[in-house]
């Protein structure tokens, strides 16, 4: 299936997204489970589930900082400490808040939304910008690491995303880009993505390591998870 092409790139239906976290995802924290289910795997062995719905909130984001390692097969745990992190589309799931960044930003359109509906973990150092990635209002050259998981499919522009991650990495910094490939478009994942397109999009990065996993987001099909260096 080739990437869908349109004269006026189309973005993600955002009321749509935010029903889905409100009404599918956040229930079932609430009451007393993890979303997603494999948030166990991801934790210290044998810690138990957390009792309270801010203990399993955090447990969840510091399941994702590991998720996304394991994806992309970076085996040094402690790989975003220290650095400048920007995750595109990051949702509630907590990957800015977990991630021991020095300085963490979650670019998200519905951060805003997110954090009205209580959904924002509280008290975190992350800062979240309620904006597209298209334009993001960061300086040139003053990002470490940018993250793209599962999100890349959900912006308007995904040219001109990859273009600003280029412009804010520094000199050998690194982009974590995970997004699924061939998978039917939908309201909230207007943009479908070949294996082929997505290096055409990267193409202005040194790729380091490609991945590809046989499970999709939420759905069926497959991803690939690639990890580029800014030349």
């Amino acid at each position: 299936m080739a990437f869908l092409r349109r004269a006026k790139p189309r973005a993600a239906d955002l009321d749509a997204e935010l029903r889905w976290w409100l009404e599918s995802w956040d229930p079932v924290i609430r009451d007393g489970g993890f979303n997603p289910g494999d948030v166990q795997e991801f934790l210290e062995p044998g810690e138990p589930t957390a009792d309270t719905y801010e203990g399993r909130r955090r447990q969840i984001a510091r399941a994702e900082v590991r998720r996304v390692l394991s994806e992309a097969q970076i085996e040094d745990q402690d790989f975003f400490q220290g650095k400048a992190v920007v995750d595109i589309g990051p949702g509630p799931l907590g990957f800015p808040d977990a991630c021991g960044a020095a300085v963490s930003i979650g670019v998200e359109p519905l951060a805003e939304r997110f954090a009205a509906a209580g959904l924002l973990l509280p008290n975190s150092h992350a800062v979240y910008l309620p904006v597209g990635a298209e334009r993001m209002p960061l300086v040139s050259g003053s990002v470490d690491v940018a993250l793209s998981r599962n999100s890349l499919d959900h912006v308007r522009d995904p040219a001109a995303v990859v273009g600003e991650v280029r412009r804010i990495l520094r000199p050998g910094g690194t982009f974590i880009l995970n997004v699924d490939l061939d998978h039917p478009a939908t309201a909230t994942e207007p943009h479908t993505f070949t294996a082929g397109r997505v290096r055409e999009l990267l193409g202005a990065f040194e790729i380091e390591r490609e991945v590809e996993h046989e499970r999709a987001h939420g759905h069926e099909g497959r991803s690939v998870v690639v990890v580029a260096r800014q030349t």
